[in-house]
This record gives C-alpha cells, sequence and structure tokens, in this order.
C-alpha cells in the first residue's frame, strides 16, 4: 500500500508528466475549438436557409418615360432592347426581376436628347417624352451631414444637366428645385466620385 502510494506521490511531483498532461489537453480543447469553428463557418446563414436566392440592390431607378410601376411590369416583356440601345451602359438588367434599371450612384443616366432607351421599346414600358424636362425617374435628396458644401465643394452644382441644383454661398448650403430636378442621379454619381460617400442620392418616385 506504501508502494503504490509512493508511486501516485511520484508521477504528481513529476515535472515531465504534468507538463505532457497540460499539453495533452491542450491539444483536445484547441481541436475541439478548431471544430466548433469551421462547423459554424460552412453553415448557411439565415437568410440563405430561408430564401436561397440573389438579394436585390436598392437604390435603382427606372429608365426614363417608365409608366407606373405596376403597368410596367405589365408591359415590359424583359427583351433588353432599352438596356442594348443605351449607349452610355446605365441601364442594366436587374438581378432578381430581369426588368431594366439604373444605378444612379454607379452609371447615371446622361438624358440623351433623342431618348434611345424609350424609342426601343415596343411595348410602351417606357413612353415617349417631349424633352429631358419631362422625365420624372425620382428626385435628389441631400444629406446635410454629410455635404462638404461647407468646406468648398460644389461639384454637383455645375455637372446638373438641368440646373436643378444651387449653392447658397451665403450659407454654404445647396439645395435642390423639386420642379427642376428629372433624377438623373449625375448628381449623385459626381458627389460620390469627389468626396469619400455620396451626400446626395436619388429617392424613386413613389411606384
Amino acid at each position: 500500500m506504501a508502494a503504490s502510494d509512493s508511486a501516485s506521490d511520484s508521477s504528481e511531483n513529476d515535472p515531465a508528466l504534468g507538463r505532457r498532461t497540460f499539453l495533452r489537453h491542450s491539444m483536445v480543447s484547441i481541436g475541439a475549438t478548431v471544430q466548433e469553428f469551421v462547423k459554424h463557418r460552412d453553415a448557411p446563414t439565415v437568410e440563405k436557409v430561408q430564401e436561397n436566392q440573389i438579394i436585390e440592390k436598392t437604390g435603382w431607378l427606372r429608365p426614363p418615360g417608365a409608366v407606373q410601376e405596376e403597368l410596367f411590369l405589365g408591359r415590359c416583356t424583359k427583351c433588353g432592347d432599352c438596356i442594348d440601345a443605351c449607349p452610355h451602359d446605365a441601364i442594366e438588367q436587374l438581378q432578381v426581376q430581369e426588368t431594366p434599371g439604373i444605378y444612379p450612384g454607379q452609371t447615371p443616366c446622361q438624358l440623351c436628347e433623342d431618348f434611345p432607351c424609350i424609342n426601343a421599346c415596343e411595348t410602351e414600358a417606357l413612353m415617349p417624352l417631349m424633352n429631358q424636362s419631362k422625365v420624372r425617374m425620382g428626385l435628389a435628396k441631400v444629406s446635410r451631414n454629410v455635404c462638404t458644401a461647407g468646406n468648398g465643394c460644389n461639384a454637383c452644382v455645375s455637372k446638373c444637366p438641368t440646373d436643378a441644383i444651387s449653392m447658397d454661398f451665403g450659407i454654404f448650403l445647396v439645395a435642390v428645385d423639386d420642379a427642376l430636378c428629372v433624377g438623373c442621379g449625375i448628381c449623385q454619381y459626381i458627389c460620390g466620385t469627389v468626396n469619400d460617400r455620396a451626400a446626395i442620392r436619388i429617392v424613386a418616385h413613389s411606384m
């Protein structure tokens, strides 16, 4: 009995044996941690489990001349003719709806005088317009907290094709005339180009 107790005491007091035991437990713990990490990393997200589909980006607009949304969806055949006709590649196919749309922050509408996109539409999803001033894609909204007009920026003013944006140099604020704004998105694009982030965004008209 005494010999057994002596062997036990010897094992507990052996530094090498203690280190081996510690390393063995550490490796087991690390292995379990790695397994948990891999399991959670490879697990599908809630969105993928529930939908398993592409999520549509927001902030898109319909091309010039687009009729009311419900009517547009009924008339548009997703042929892509307006996309092909756009000389500036501003119109693209939306991923989910597969209908034409414009992302103003990426490639704004250049308001072509002859509206090739409208002329290419044979189903009247895009209706003829008399001139550029009749376009109503949306309205430009300015975030005062983000706008750098107070630091001297007024790049959006000179680039607006309809003179809808003005600069009040007395108080260094940018103003948008809703009556003149057609929602082309050029201001949003320019703002995002010359600043870290765009202070202007185009809000689509109610659909």
